[in-house]
């Protein structure tokens, strides 16, 4: 198995809480245009919730499992040098440590938004890849917030233009 997949069978279920119901068709168009325009994905998503703990269980653990064998390979060397290059040391590896749990989690909410949209893609739109439409999709939803589309006509009129 590979990390990603272990990341998705394993991770994404242990930290989040994922809503058993499916994303409605405005969710996923804002979903899909958040995500395609780069923006935080965590507060703006709707289907799933993090659990805190869990997700600092994992990144500590994974830190843990890398950072315990090399400190065991380096700990003669690490032990020769002055106590003021180990207290820069020390401050740089937890800024380190603190800004890669950030990222960690920013990369999980990401993955796990991707894989929400991706679901829900295939429920309101099963006739067209979300590889090749998701972008037009996104640009035709913000054409359609412009001009005033009510949100009763919302699905038919971005089906209407991805087939034109």
């Amino acid at each position: 198995m590979s990390l990603i997949s272990i990341i998705h069978t394993k991770v994404i279920p242990f930290v989040f809480k994922i809503s058993e119901q499916p994303m409605l068709f405005k969710e996923l168009m804002h979903a899909n245009k958040i995500y395609n325009d780069g923006m935080n994905l965590e507060y703006n998503m709707k289907g799933f919730r993090i659990r805190l703990g869990r997700i600092y269980f994992v990144y500590f653990a994974l830190v843990l499992f890398l950072a315990t064998p090399l400190s065991f390979i380096f700990h003669t060397q690490l032990a020769k040098i002055d106590c003021h290059a180990l207290i820069i040391s020390s401050i740089v590896f937890t800024i380190l440590l603190f800004s890669g749990f950030a990222l960690f989690k920013s990369w999980l909410v990401e993955q796990v938004s991707v894989q929400l949209i991706t679901k829900a893609w295939k429920n309101h739109f099963p006739h067209f890849a979300y590889a090749n439409n998701t972008q037009k999709v996104s640009n035709i939803y913000a054409e359609a917030l412009e001009i005033g589309i009510q949100n009763k006509d919302l699905q038919r009129h971005i089906i209407t233009k991805m087939v034109d």
